[in-house]
């Protein structure tokens, strides 16, 4: 699926959905640029696919946005990874407001995305971040298990907090 892009304005604030797959024919984002005086909200809900030329287009094309405040809603697990492999992925300015962690059931191999928000699930309390891993439960009420190492899947959030 060929990337998507819809644009909306209010308050000072640009929002960007991204729909689709990052990939070498992700053209949709040259030329595409915000108010430099204006926040700008991204939400990639809706990415459904990268490979490693859409990372690099993306990369270059988010670090040469200027905006006030740049902060990320719904970030599915495909884009939690490249924050975590990709040093330098997002500008350092970037901030995580929300997004996916995959949940499994060993018992009747069903699978979730939960939405972790920050300030709810994720905050920073005297300068340390703290997790609330909410306990999720299947179809028959069997507890699910997060799908990911703690360690790793969220080690971006000591960056993008």
């Amino acid at each position: 699926m060929a990337l998507q892009l819809s644009f909306s304005v209010s308050d000072k604030c640009t929002t960007i959905h991204l729909k689709g797959s990052l990939n070498e024919y992700s053209s949709a984002l040259d030329g595409v640029e915000v108010n430099p005086s204006f926040d700008l909200h991204i939400d990639v809900k809706d990415l459904v696919a990268m490979n490693s030329l859409g990372i690099r287009n993306f990369h270059n094309w988010i670090h040469s946005i200027q905006c006030e405040r740049l902060r990320f809603f719904y970030c599915p697990r495909i884009f939690i990874n490249q924050l975590n492999l990709v040093e330098g992925f997002l500008p350092a300015k970037a901030e995580i407001e929300s997004f996916f962690v995959p949940y499994y059931s060993e018992r009747t191999g069903e699978d979730a995305s939960v939405l972790f928000t920050k300030y709810l699930e994720y905050k920073k309390v005297d300068d340390k971040l703290t997790l609330s891993i909410p306990e999720m439960q299947d179809s028959e009420g069997n507890k699910m298990e997060l799908d990911v190492f703690q360690g790793q899947y969220f080690r971006f959030l000591e960056k993008y907090y």
